[in-house]
């Protein structure tokens, strides 16, 4: 392989991530416009989960769409949907959410002495609580996992042709990069710093996660519960000082 056929991969793989987040940005918005045209859910009186849910079912069948076409046009094959078991994929699921759990947990402690923590701006009742949480256990991972990691990581290494461990990084980080991306809003021209930074370091765990067990079903498991932990655990922080 020459040092021209090294660049000019290379140029076409940042064409290409310029092309995946338009895509993704996209497939983004249509997911929402088509939320918004179905009726009101009368019990989800705050909005908090209705139409996000709705959301992002639109928003995973047209990535899943855009997969078939690139698999029917492109012969692009690889994208690890198929449910599969791997004791490893396990391990990364339990030690992730060890960890996350830890980490939050600091963050609440720490927060309560400094008076930092921000909690949610709605009443914690039963549909609003088992509502978000059912969304981020059975939503937030497949739809964002088959969108954000699935299909660009599979693209890119069908870009750079060969599957090497340089190649699997450069995929895994450029995937974990439009991740953090996904989470701005170009049109408010709101970045979120440090919700971005987040996004991109569990992008890389996801993205590792999905290369190392060639399934997306375990970084669609870290996903869920990492939104899971977060949501639920200021639910907690929120009862706990209700009582006091």
């Amino acid at each position: 392989m020459s040092e021209r056929t090294n660049a000019q991969r290379y140029a076409l793989t940042a064409a290409v991530t310029l092309l995946l987040f338009v895509v993704q940005f996209t497939v983004s918005r249509l997911g929402w416009q088509a939320a918004t045209l179905l009726p009101d859910f009368p019990y989800d009186t705050d909005g908090l989960y209705y139409r996000l849910s709705l959301h992002h079912v639109f928003q995973m069948a047209f990535a899943l769409l855009l997969m078939l076409v690139l698999h029917r046009a492109m012969r692009m094959r690889g994208f690890k949907l198929a449910p599969k078991y791997d004791r490893r994929g396990i391990t990364h699921v339990l030690v992730f959410c060890g960890v996350l759990t830890a980490y939050y947990v600091a963050v609440y402690i720490i927060g309560s002495f400094l008076h930092s923590i921000a909690s949610y701006n709605y009443e914690l009742t039963a549909g609003n609580v088992i509502g978000t949480l059912a969304f981020q256990l059975l939503l937030s991972g497949p739809s964002e996992e088959i969108l954000f990691r699935s299909l660009p990581i599979v693209v890119f290494l069908s870009v750079l042709k060969e599957d090497s461990r340089s190649n699997r990084l450069i995929a895994i980080v450029l995937a974990a990069l439009l991740f953090a991306l996904g989470h701005c809003n170009v049109f408010t021209r709101s970045f979120p710093c440090f919700q971005m930074c987040y996004a991109f370091v569990l992008g890389l765990a996801y993205g590792y996660t999905f290369v190392k067990t060639k399934s997306v079903i375990y970084p669609m498991l870290m996903h869920s519960m990492s939104n899971v932990i977060s949501v639920g655990g200021c639910y907690l922080y929120m009862v706990y000082n209700n009582k006091g």
